[in-house]
């Protein structure tokens, strides 16, 4: 979950700077007050950057480059969301990594940022394509969505006989977090500043190694989870691209 983490806050930063919504002092000081490595850009195929440098300095390049905004995929069989095509020396680096972020001009796709370990950045070059967007509300209606979705989890899990690993589930941990106001981050927007965001994090970890949600039995549990992780994607993108 982590790494997803490292890379919802990396698009958190990259937008916070190209839309000017944090001083660049906060955007930094957020990392180091959550204990966390400020990004360092370490290699870049697309901006000619002189690597390693510093995330502020990126951003001011990429911007200058026509980069207008940044945009989270999670990645999942089950989940709609797509990065552009690479070379193929690229494909696996970015096949496997959890959570691309991958940078725009308005709608067309010019780059790829993967995070990897002590917040190390790779730009990688991709496609010029354009975007065809997956359908996110905003902020506040994905949140009201999964919570529904959280308490029908919890209903199903009363009333009828699901897997063990599943009845086990964090699910009142869940529905407290996603009522529960509590500041994680100074990058996280306003409206969406509470342990949600946590929880939806934590839905999508234990969602990765259900390739197929619809199959998993009893039916109608099945159902529910084909649309809790789809839900949880859609907040987390939602409070990535910072759709209040």
């Amino acid at each position: 979950m982590d790494l997803t983490t490292d890379s919802l806050l990396l698009t958190l930063a990259l937008n916070h700077r190209l839309r000017s919504t944090l001083p660049p002092d906060e955007v930094t000081s957020a990392f180091l007050d959550d204990d966390r490595d400020v990004p360092l850009i370490v290699a870049d195929e697309v901006f000619a950057s002189s690597v390693p440098t510093g995330l502020l300095l990126f951003i001011a390049e990429a911007a200058a480059a026509g980069i207008t905004h940044a945009r989270l995929a999670l990645h999942h069989p089950s989940l709609p969301h797509t990065t552009p095509p690479v070379d193929r020396a690229a494909r696996t680096k970015v096949g496997r990594h959890t959570a691309p972020v991958v940078l725009h001009r308005g709608d067309e796709q010019a780059a790829i940022a993967l995070i990897g370990a002590e917040a190390n950045v790779e730009i990688l070059a991709c496609a010029p394509t354009v975007f065809r967007p997956v359908t996110v509300g905003t902020a506040p209606e994905a949140l009201r969505r999964l919570r529904l979705l959280v308490m029908e989890g919890l209903r199903l899990i009363e009333t009828i006989d699901v897997p063990e690993d599943w009845r086990q589930g964090p699910w009142r941990d869940w529905q407290e977090e996603l009522s529960t106001l509590h500041p994680i981050s100074r990058l996280i927007p306003t409206e969406a500043d509470s342990r949600a965001i946590y929880a939806a994090l934590d839905i999508h970890h234990r969602m990765r190694s259900v390739l197929a949600p619809a199959t998993v039995a009893p039916a109608e549990f099945g159902a529910l989870l084909s649309q809790l992780h789809p839900a949880a994607a859609d907040y987390i993108m939602a409070v990535a691209t910072m759709k209040g």
